[in-house]
C-alpha cells in the first residue's frame, strides 16, 4: 500500500485504501472552504445527507416544537452564523480556520460511505469514521453549552467571593446580592478552546472499545441529531440510563447513514477499529438504536421520513445535560458536575461590547423584573 503524505505526522500515517484516502491527507491549510463563510453548520451538511429521501430533504425536528417537523434541504439548517469564527489579536475576525479542518473530514466522507456500503474494511476506512465521530462530538452545541455552563458556575462563585471579601469591580456592584440569579453570559471563544480537549477525550474512548459496522435491512431507517455520538452502560434500560457513563460496561452508537450504524463496545476485540460488517434485519432492533439515538438528541432530530414521529416526541423534553454543584474550601472553589438527562439549558447572551450593554441595559428598563447580564 502506498504511504502518503499526511498533514497530522505520525497520528495521520495512515495508507490509502485504494480509493478511500484518509482525510489526513487533505492540506487543512488550504482547504476550500468560503474564507469569507459565516454560516458555519454544527453538523455537517455532507453527513446529513446520507439521511435524505428521494428529493435530497430531511425532516428536521427541533426539540421545542417536536409535533411540528419540517421538511428540509441539509444545507438549509444545523447552522448558526459565526459559530466557529474567532476574534484575532488585531481586532479582527477569522471565519475559516475551524472549518478547514472539518473541510478534510467531510470532503472523503462520501467515498468512506461508499466502501463501508460494500462491506470493506480498512486502517483508512476506520480512520476516516473516527474523525467524523470526533469532530460530531467535539463541535455540537450540547458539548459547548456543556463548557459555557461549567465556566458560568465557576464565574458565579468567583463573584461571590469578592463580594464577601469587598473586592468587587466598580462596574459588578449593581449585581451585589445577585450573583445565584443573575444571567451569566461566557465567551463563546472559550468553548471553542475547549474542543481540543474534547478531541483527546474522543480519542481516549476509541482505545477501550471494538467496532461494528450494523447494515439496516429493516423498513425503519435509522435516526440522526445534533448529537449523533452516544455513549452509555448498555446494562442500564434508557428509562434509568446517564449519558456518557463509562464506569462499567460501554456501549457507543453513531448513526452513519440511514441505512448504516457505527457500533462500538468494551465487548468487542480489538479496539479503535472497524473489524466486522453486521446485518440487522429485526424492526425492533433498529427501533431501540432510534430509541437512543432521540434520547442524545439536544436540539434537533433528523431523520429520513416521518416514521419515528412518535418516538421523537417521547423524547424531547430532556437533553443530555449536565448538573452543577459548586463547593468551597480552603483550597479554593470546586465546580464539581455530572452528566444527566434533564431540560435543555438556555444559556444567557454574551455582552462584549458597550453598545450591546447599552441596548441591554435599555431592554432591561423598558421591561418588568429584567436583571442585566454580566459578560463573562
Amino acid at each position: 500500500m502506498k504511504q502518503p503524505v499526511t498533514y497530522f505526522n505520525e497520528w495521520g500515517s495512515v495508507p490509502v485504501d485504494d480509493d478511500v484516502r484518509p482525510f489526513s491527507t487533505i492540506d487543512p491549510y488550504n482547504g476550500g472552504t468560503d474564507r469569507g463563510n459565516r454560516k458555519h453548520h454544527f453538523v455537517s451538511v455532507v453527513y446529513m445527507r446520507g439521511f435524505a429521501d428521494a428529493r435530497g430533504r430531511v425532516q428536521i425536528y427541533r426539540q421545542e416544537d417536536p409535533g411540528n417537523p419540517q421538511p428540509m434541504q441539509p444545507r438549509a439548517t444545523a447552522y448558526e452564523k459565526d459559530y466557529y469564527s474567532q476574534k484575532l489579536p488585531d481586532g479582527g475576525q477569522e471565519t475559516h480556520r475551524f472549518e478547514d479542518l472539518w473541510n478534510g473530514i467531510e470532503t472523503v466522507w462520501p467515498e468512506t460511505v461508499r466502501a463501508l456500503e460494500s462491506r470493506r474494511l480498512s486502517a483508512a476506512i476506520s480512520f476516516n469514521v473516527q474523525g467524523m465521530q470526533a469532530i460530531m462530538c467535539a463541535r455540537v452545541p450540547a458539548t459547548r453549552d456543556r463548557h459555557a455552563r461549567i465556566l458560568e458556575a465557576k464565574l458565579r462563585q468567583e463573584c461571590k467571593v469578592l463580594e464577601e471579601l469587598g473586592k468587587l469591580p466598580p462596574e459588578l456592584e449593581q449585581y451585589r446580592g445577585q450573583f445565584d440569579t443573575v444571567p451569566v453570559g461566557i465567551d463563546p471563544q472559550k468553548t471553542l478552546l475547549a474542543m481540543v480537549g474534547e478531541f483527546n477525550k474522543h480519542g481516549d474512548l476509541c482505545f477501550q472499545l471494538g467496532f461494528e459496522v450494523l447494515h439496516n435491512e429493516s423498513d425503519l431507517p435509522f435516526l440522526t441529531s445534533d448529537n449523533p455520538v452516544c455513549s452509555y452502560n448498555p446494562s442500564q434500560p434508557p428509562f434509568l440510563r446517564m449519558p456518557y457513563d463509562h464506569s462499567g460496561e460501554i456501549e457507543l452508537i453513531f448513526p452513519m447513514t440511514a441505512r448504516m450504524l457505527l457500533r462500538g463496545s468494551s465487548r468487542i476485540e480489538p479496539t479503535n477499529i472497524i473489524s466486522r460488517h453486521r446485518d440487522v434485519e429485526d424492526r425492533t432492533e433498529v427501533l431501540d438504536y432510534n430509541r437512543t439515538i432521540a434520547q442524545f438528541a439536544y436540539r434537533l432530530t433528523i431523520g429520513r421520513d416521518r416514521s419515528s414521529d412518535d418516538l421523537v416526541r417521547e423524547y424531547s423534553a430532556l437533553v443530555p445535560t449536565i448538573s452543577i454543584e459548586a463547593l468551597r474550601s480552603e483550597w479554593g472553589i470546586q465546580i464539581i458536575w455530572s452528566h444527566v438527562f434533564g431540560p435543555r439549558p438556555i444559556l444567557a447572551q454574551f455582552i462584549d461590547t458597550s453598545e450591546k450593554a447599552a441596548r441591554l441595559e435599555a431592554r432591561m428598563a423598558n421591561s418588568t423584573g429584567g436583571t442585566p447580564r454580566v459578560a463573562g
